[in-house]
C-alpha cells in the first residue's frame, strides 16, 4: 500500500529532520474544551504596531547522560530580541552586549535528590560550567528554565514597544499591558485547548483570517485567564501556516482590556501576514515568521563549538566504566 497520496490529500505538514537532537513534533493532544468565546464580534485583522520586540531563543543539545534509568541532558540555551520597525529587523544584542547564554545541566528531580544539586545552583564538569535544572524530567528542567529566562527578558523590553515572544506564555508575570502585551505566538500547537472538530476549522481558515477570541484559566485554581486567536498564515488547508496568538491577562482586569487585547490581536496579525512567506523555500517558514528567522540566525552564532563541548565533557568523565563516545 502506498500512502503517498493519503499524505498530499491531508495537506499534511513535512518536517525534514537535519539532526537527530532536533525536538521532534508531538501528538496534538485534544481534550474537552474548557475555553469560552469573549469575542462577540467579528474576528478582524488591520494594520499593524510599528514597532515590534521579538523574543526568542535557540538551544543545542551535546550530550544525554543516563544514570540509574534516569536521563540528564547538557543543553546551551541562547535567548536575544530583535527590533522590527518599519518592517526592517535590527539584533538588540551585540558581541559587545551580548545574549543570554547558557550551558544547562537538565536534571530530574529524583537524580537532584541524590546528589544534593539544588535548581538554579552552579556546578562545574571539568573544564564546562553549567547552571542546574531541576525538574520531573531533564527535558522538563530545561523548558522550565528556558522559559524563565525569556520571562526576563521579555520584561527587560515591555516599556519600549510591544513584545512577542515566539512560543507559548505560560508565565503569570509580567501580564497583559495596553500596546505592550506581552503576546505569545505558539506556531508548534501541542495543546489546542479546543476539540479536534473546532480545530479542524482553524485549518480552512484563508491567509490572513483569524479566529475569535477565546479564553481559559492557566492553570486551575489561578486567576490569570490565557486569551487566544488563531491566525492562518497560507491559503492551504490544514496546519500549514497555522499559529495561535495568545495572552495572560488578570482576571479581574479582563472586562476593562479586552478590547485593548483584540484590536493589539488584530494588528499584530496583519504585520504577521506581512512578515510571512509561503514560498516554501525558507525552512520552517510560514509558521516562523522572517523576524524570527532573522533573529534565529543572529542567536545560531552564539552557539559554542560542539567539538569543543563534547571533547571537554569527555575528558571530564573518561574514567567512568559505563562511558560511551556514540551520539546520535
Amino acid at each position: 500500500m502506498d500512502v503517498a497520496k493519503l499524505i498530499r490529500d491531508s495537506n499534511a505538514r513535512i518536517t525534514m529532520i537535519k539532526y537527530q537532537e532536533e525536538i521532534l513534533p508531538e501528538d496534538v493532544k485534544f481534550g474537552s474544551s474548557s475555553c469560552r468565546l469573549v469575542e462577540e464580534e467579528e474576528p478582524f485583522v488591520s494594520e499593524g504596531p510599528e514597532k515590534i520586540i521579538f523574543v526568542d531563543s535557540r538551544r543545542r543539545r551535546f550530550t544525554s547522560i543516563e544514570v540509574e534509568g534516569y536521563v540528564l541532558l547538557l543543553t546551551q540555551i541562547v535567548t536575544g530580541a530583535v527590533l522590527l520597525e518599519n518592517y526592517r529587523c535590527k539584533p538588540l544584542f551585540s558581541p559587545d552586549e551580548p545574549p543570554t547564554v547558557k550551558l544547562v545541566l537538565g536534571v530530574p528531580d529524583v537524580i537532584a535528590k541524590r546528589w544534593n544539586v539544588l535548581n538554579g545552583e552552579q556546578v562545574n564538569i571539568g573544564r564546562l560550567s553549567c547552571d542546574v535544572a531541576v525538574g520531573l524530567t531533564a527535558k522538563d528542567a530545561t523548558d522550565s528554565y528556558m522559559q524563565e529566562i525569556e520571562r526576563r527578558t521579555v520584561e527587560r523590553f515591555l516599556q519600549e514597544a510591544l513584545v512577542v515572544k515566539d512560543g507559548a506564555i505560560n508565565f503569570t508575570t509580567p501580564t497583559f499591558q495596553i500596546e505592550r502585551g506581552p503576546l505569545g505566538l505558539v506556531k508548534n500547537i501541542h495543546m489546542p485547548y479546543v476539540d479536534a472538530e473546532e480545530f479542524r476549522t482553524f485549518g480552512l481558515m484563508k491567509k490572513g483570517q483569524r479566529s475569535r477570541c477565546f479564553a481559559t484559566q492557566l492553570a486551575e485554581g489561578e486567576e490569570p485567564l490565557k486569551v487566544m486567536s488563531y491566525l492562518k498564515l497560507s491559503d492551504t488547508p490544514g496546519l500549514r501556516g497555522l499559529v495561535r496568538i495568545e495572552a495572560v491577562v488578570q482576571k479581574d482586569c479582563f472586562a476593562g482590556s479586552k478590547r485593548h487585547i483584540f484590536e493589539l490581536f488584530g494588528r499584530l496579525c496583519g504585520t504577521l501576514v506581512a512578515v510571512s512567506d509561503d514560498s516554501g523555500l525558507i525552512p520552517r517558514t510560514p509558521e516562523d515568521t522572517l523576524p524570527v528567522v532573522f533573529l534565529e540566525k543572529y542567536l545560531d552564532r552564539y552557539f559554542y563549538s560542539e567539538t569543543y563541548v563534547r571533547c571537554a565533557f569527555i575528558e571530564a568523565v573518561k574514567e567512568t566504566k559505563n562511558f560511551s563516545t556514540e551520539i546520535s
